[in-house]
């Protein structure tokens, strides 16, 4: 078996590509069951956040080139920006990079919480839409143990930075928060995280503009201060009264645009907006950059911000490195005895043989008369006398492979192929 990781990210692209190399939510159900249904692949989980876009999976039947054309009917990327900004790892190397980016040692945020969350929506839609093969359900199984192990056993989550926390602490620097009003668009994770940010710096209101107002409501009632809830059509109007905008939403198209940020601006007599757009695809339109009273950052202009915080956990960072190794050792382990399983099938083939072989010997013996009984009782012994000898072998095989000598188990294992094949090698 050869697990896969194929990706964007936001190491190599900008948030343009990255807009584009996005698998939006109600197209992934899709792209699993093309992939599942043609058998291009044995189990498949897609990863489609803000920063990256990653595929997770269990063998590709198919090449790369023709995975890509499949990525490309999906998203809006083209093959040439694929080929330009993807990255491509196998084993042990995709191991490795599924278990950073699940304990957030790969995020824009290093160790940002919100990664973890996001990989067990992308799993648990692969297993509902029936994608998730034994494999990548062992392998994120144990991708979610070693994220919480670091999380709970190292310092990488002592510093509470996120990209909700990181747009609250920009506003920090712009404004006397507890002076401004905030308008929040969306009501998902990301932006419930900023408004508890928000709270905590004792801003002077919270309104919250949202496609489905059930949601909104939803999220207003778990705040410490009421918030009032808007539909997105109302857009217009609560940018008159905003002194801070953060927007979050799946929105495939900009719901603020510079037309409506420079009505806004003139109703406010020129008092200046900040504007935080954490989306993928981005919710603000960039050429709100060209009115001057407006402060706009994209996902990407965080970064500033988020060097401040490194520091305090890049040594964390090192010995959650340590954890991440020590699960690939894991992996490893699983990996041989999962092999096992299938050489163990030989055996089980030799030992049916064998007791094949009994019976028509032993039919041969016996009396013909009440066979069906005769028949039961013969199979019986074998069967018993089969499962006695398989036994103590495989208890052998299994510490044998667990001690790591695997000379020895294919030795054994080499005494129950068939003389045709090992003459055939």
């Amino acid at each position: 078996m050869t697990v896969i990781a194929i990706g964007i990210n936001h190491k190599a692209a900008s948030v343009e590509i990255r807009e584009q190399a996005s698998v939006l939510p109600e197209k992934v159900p899709a792209f699993l069951q093309a992939l599942k249904d043609n058998e291009w692949t044995n189990g498949a989980v897609i990863l489609s956040t803000c920063n990256r876009t990653e595929f997770y999976l269990d063998g590709l039947n198919i090449s790369l080139e023709e995975f890509f054309a499949l990525w490309e009917a999906h998203a809006r990327i083209s093959i040439d920006n694929i080929q330009k900004y993807h990255y491509c790892y196998r084993n042990n190397e995709a191991i490795s990079h599924l278990l950073r980016v699940t304990a957030g040692l790969d995020s824009l945020i290093l160790g940002e919480p919100q990664i973890m969350g996001q990989l067990r929506t992308a799993f648990d839609l692969s297993h509902q839409t029936k994608a998730l093969c034994k494999t990548l359900h062992r392998l994120f199984q144990l991708a979610f143990q070693t994220a919480k192990r670091i999380r709970t056993e190292t310092n990488i989550g002592a510093y509470t930075i996120s990209v909700a926390y990181t747009s609250v602490q920009l506003a920090k620097q712009i404004f006397d928060i507890s002076e401004q009003n905030a308008l929040l668009v969306g009501a998902g994770e990301t932006i419930e995280l900023v408004a508890e940010h928000l709270i905590e710096a004792n801003v002077k209101s919270i309104a919250i503009a949202n496609r489905t107002q059930s949601r909104a409501h939803e999220m207003g009632s778990r705040l410490a201060i009421p918030a009032s809830i808007h539909e997105l059509n109302e857009l217009p109007e609560l940018l008159k009264n905003a002194d801070i905008v953060i927007s979050s939403t799946g929105a495939p198209f900009s719901l603020i645009s510079k037309e409506m940020a420079s009505n806004a601006l003139k109703a406010r007599r020129n008092k200046p907006i900040l504007m935080v757009d954490i989306a993928v695809p981005r919710d603000i339109d960039a050429n709100v950059n060209e009115l001057d009273d407006i402060y706009h950052y994209s996902i990407d202009d965080l970064n500033n911000i988020v060097e401040k915080n490194y520091q305090s956990r890049e040594a964390a960072a090192k010995e959650a490195e340590a954890y991440v190794q020590q699960s690939v050792s894991e992996w490893e382990d699983w990996l041989q005895l999962a092999d096992l399983s299938v050489h163990l099938q030989t055996i089980f083939h030799f030992v049916d043989e064998q007791k094949n072989t009994t019976l028509r010997k032993a039919r041969q013996l016996v009396n013909h008369q009440d066979q069906h009984e005769i028949d039961a009782v013969i199979d019986q012994v074998v069967s018993q006398m089969g499962n006695r000898i398989l036994h103590p072998l495989i208890s052998l095989l299994k510490e044998l492979e667990q001690e790591g000598n695997s000379d020895m188990v294919n030795r054994i294992l080499a005494q129950y192929t068939p003389e045709k094949k090992r003459t055939s090698h």
